[in-house]
């Protein structure tokens, strides 16, 4: 009997116990908020026994998380939700960089660059093309008139010729020259100033001097300045192209080629209307 009557009070003392812990924790869970890291400072202190190092990792919880929140915020804020472009989609029309996502000039060329390549890479060498011819004709050869004819034909090469040229041209090295580095930059520099240059301006000045009716001077223009005029492309073009191929992301080696060939364009505006080996050559 005594055994039985002090296993009852031991049973009793332990209710007793556990009710006025439960009692005790009420208030801090009713208490609560609405914050979960409250919750868990609220409940960690009625909780018995807590080590002080539990106590410090949980006071950290709330500052590591309004870190990474404010380190999403910047991100997206940044624009950097832009997938990436493979080297296979080089020139031909592959996804575009990090930064499409946010506002301004920049991020809706690279979010056109994305959504019509081929047709983004068009205007844009047209509009340079014509850049090019425009300085030629003002600041090079300074004339007082400005040949309208000439600046829309220069134009017009830009859009149906140089761009959507480059765009297949890249898309098909990036393809085939798999090779990464230095070395890949090197056979892809190789490939595009000893096969593509001198194809790419003798198709150029042929165009140009058909549209401008002078077709009959084409092979008389040809054998006498494409030697020059493709040295004169060399001068630019071989590191300018080795940085485009070795640095600059495909998806934009086609724009890189454009910014640069405003300086080009310029000396193919002059070249192509003036004898290449004058001594007055830009280049």
């Amino acid at each position: 009997m005594n055994v039985v009557r002090g296993a009852r009070c031991v049973a009793t003392g332990m209710q007793k116990s556990t009710s006025s812990w439960h009692t005790a924790r009420a208030p801090a869970c009713t208490s609560m908020p609405g914050s979960f890291h409250s919750f868990q400072k609220a409940t960690s202190v009625s909780r018995p026994g807590p080590s002080p190092g539990s106590r410090s990792i949980r006071s950290m919880q709330p500052t590591a998380s309004r870190l990474l929140h404010t380190a999403r915020k910047v991100l997206m804020q940044a624009g950097g939700g832009g997938g990436g472009g493979s080297i296979a989609s080089s020139g031909g029309g592959g996804g575009g960089g990090g930064g499409a996502g946010g506002g301004g000039l920049w991020p809706t060329y690279l979010r056109l660059l994305e959504s019509s390549p081929l047709f983004t890479k068009a205007w844009t060498a047209g509009l340079l093309n014509g850049l090019g011819d425009l300085v030629s004709q003002k600041f090079v050869e300074k004339n007082d008139d400005l040949d309208l004819k000439r600046l829309g034909i220069f134009t017009l090469l830009g859009s149906v010729l140089v761009g959507p040229g480059l765009h297949f041209w890249y898309g098909f090295i990036g393809r085939t020259v798999t090779a990464t580095g230095t070395t890949g930059a090197l056979i892809r520099l190789g490939l595009d100033q000893l096969l593509w240059a001198p194809v790419f301006i003798s198709t150029f000045l042929a165009s140009l001097l058909t549209l401008e009716g002078k077709g009959h001077e084409v092979k008389h223009k040809l054998r006498n300045d494409l030697k020059p005029t493709v040295i004169a492309n060399w001068k630019l073009w071989v590191p300018a192209q080795f940085i485009n191929f070795r640095m600059v992301p495909p998806h934009l080696q086609v724009a890189f080629s454009n910014v640069v060939a405003v300086g080009w364009n310029t000396y193919l505006s002059w070249a192509s209307h003036h004898p290449a080996t004058s001594s007055n050559a830009p280049l």
